[in-house]
This record gives C-alpha cells, structure tokens and sequence, in this order.
C-alpha cells in the first residue's frame, strides 16, 4: 500500500490522495475527526477511529463527550438575535453600528467554542469565528444538528441590511429638511419652510433625488449629496 494513498470524505466529496502523515496533521487541525470516513488506501470506507489513524487519537480520561442534543445553544442563538438588535438600533438611529455589531458576533463564537469544548465536543477552528456563517455551518456538522441557526442569522443578517439602509435614509432625510429650509430662506428670500423630505432614488452610491415638501403646501425637487458626515442638498431656484 502507498503512502499517498489516503482519502477522507467532506461534503459529498473525496479529497486526496494525502500521506498518513498529512492525514495526521488534518486530524491535528480538527479538518477531519474520529467518524470522518476515510479510504487508507485499499477495501472500503470506513470511520477514521477504525483505522491505523486512529491510534493516534489520544482516549479522553474522563466522560464522554454530551450528546449533541443537550449541547447549550444559546450563544448561536444570540447570534440570530444580535443581528436583528443591531438593524433595529441602527433603523431607529441612522446610525450605523457594524463594527459593534461585528465584535460582539466574534465574541459569541468566541465563547460558544469554549462551551462546546467544555461539553467535551471538537469546535471549529478558532478563525472560523471571524466568519460567522462558515462557524455556524460548521458547528451544525461536528454536532450533526440540523442548521437552524444557520439559516436563520443569514435571514436576520438580511433584515439587518434592509433595516439598516431605510434608518440611513430616513437620517438623512432628517437631515436634508432644514437645509432646504435655510437655502429656500436665505438664497431665494421666501419665508416659507421645509416640512418633511423624501428620497425617490438614489442615483448612485451617497447621490439621491428627492422631493421636499413646504409648509405651503408647494412640493419641489432636490437633489441630495451624503459625503461623509456632510449632507450637500441642492435646490432648483423657485
């Protein structure tokens, strides 16, 4: 038998051939595991801790690990809801908190793999953690759970996106009224101002068109530039 003769089986798929002692360094990274199906080279597949590579895997001392049903969730779960929290807050405020909101999904995965390795469970490798949805795919196939938690902070992540874009506009909509109102005024001498302004288009990333409405009932067209923390608005002479 070769050296090079080993495959390990992943996501329906047969990666090799590898040496026994690349195989070694995989079951060392947490790639493969115990139950990985692997062909050593000669007869069928079968699980890693029947073969020769298994003697490698050092017996715990102590109680098997928990099974994966009463493995504590509640961290994948924050997750989910931390996505949602964020999109809300930034929906509420204009202001945008990613980066918040980023640290503390780090943070969860951080101590969601601790408490998997406390149940005596392999974790995914600490860098999966700096990307979440590869961490919680994963960690519902070390556990064999189903990917609830998957799915649902790719759902969250996508509301988060959407709530975030409307409080963004919604801000600077605020923002834009009373500089139509001190342009109207100072610029073209009328007395009447802004009442609410709302974007129609936005022709190209921080560039929309809007339309403002006076406090005399008149509604006008503007334009409306985000460059940074400056709201630019322009106002067609009246």
């Amino acid at each position: 038998m070769s050296d090079s003769s080993w495959y390990y089986a992943l996501n329906g798929s047969r990666n090799g051939p590898f040496t026994l002692e690349q195989m070694q360094g995989f079951l060392s990274a947490n790639t493969i595991n115990a139950d990985t199906q692997v062909w050593p080279g000669e007869g069928d597949w079968v699980s890693l801790k029947n073969t020769e590579l298994g003697k490698s895997i050092s017996r715990p001392s102590g109680p098997p690990p928990l099974a994966a049903s009463e493995v504590d969730n509640r961290f994948v779960w924050a997750l989910v809801a931390a996505q949602l929290v964020g999109g809300l807050i930034e929906y509420l405020s204009g202001v945008s908190i990613w980066w918040a909101v980023l640290g503390l999904n780090i943070g969860l995965c951080f101590a969601d793999e601790r408490r998997l390795k406390a149940a005596g469970h392999l974790a995914p490798q600490s860098f999966w953690a700096l990307i979440v949805p590869v961490y919680l795919w994963k960690r519902a196939e070390i556990l064999n759970q189903k990917k609830h938690y998957f799915y649902g902070w790719m759902a969250a992540f996508v509301v988060s996106i959407l709530l975030a874009s409307i409080g963004g506009d919604s801000a600077v909509e605020k923002a834009a009224c009373p500089i139509v109102s001190e342009i109207i005024q100072k610029q073209f001498y009328q007395k009447t101002s802004c009442i609410a302004v709302t974007i129609d288009d936005e022709v190209k990333s921080g560039f929309y068109r809007a339309s403002a409405l006076l406090d005399n009932g008149n509604e006008i067209d503007i334009t409306i530039e985000k460059k940074g923390k400056d709201i630019l608005v322009r106002v067609p002479r009246q």
